[in-house]
Formats: structure tokens, sequence, C-alpha cells
């Protein structure tokens, strides 16, 4: 969840995020990636929820493509919502203390 939450703070409000390849299409793949059904069936759904916990919405996914839209008023959306609040990595609330 951390990679897509970085994700999600740098894309622009009504930004496009793309994956391609696994766990896409692991219905039709998972043999040939030397993991399990339930393994990747698992991740992408993760991937999904999390997704959907910060507004995202699923455009398309086709092929070996799975595209994701953040919303173009987010923090609406996610105050709204109540969801998937950004953990707590700097303690600090002096924005230079990351430097």
């Amino acid at each position: 969840g951390l990679y897509l939450i970085e994700v999600d703070r740098v894309l622009r409000p009504g930004g496009y995020w793309i994956l391609s390849g696994p766990p896409i299409r692991w219905k039709k793949y998972w043999r040939g990636w030397e993991r399990t059904e339930e393994d990747l069936k698992q991740e992408q759904d993760s991937i999904e929820d999390v997704a959907k916990r910060i507004c995202w919405k699923k455009v398309v996914e086709k092929d070996d493509l799975s595209i994701w839209q953040k919303p173009k008023n987010h923090l609406e959306c996610v105050q709204t919502k109540q969801v998937f609040k950004t953990p707590h990595i700097c303690q600090s609330d002096n924005p230079d203390m990351a430097w």
C-alpha cells in the first residue's frame, strides 16, 4: 500500500496510473510466472483494494494492462469516505526534517 500511497501523492488530480505485467492477467499466465493462482489473485486484490481506498477508479483492464484514474477532486473524496489515511513515516511536523 505504501507504494500506491506515494504514487497517489505525486500523481496530479485526474491523472492515470498504469500497471502492466504481474499480477495483471494472472489467470492466463500464472503457470509461467512460477507463482500460485492464489498468490497472484491475492496480490491483484490487494492492489485493487488500496486503489479503491484512495478513491481511484479502474478505467480498464485489457490484456496485460490495467489503468486506474485518480479523481479530480481527490481530497473531497477521501474526506467524504474517511478512508485509508497515509501512515506516519516521518514523526515530525517540520517539512524540512525529511531532508
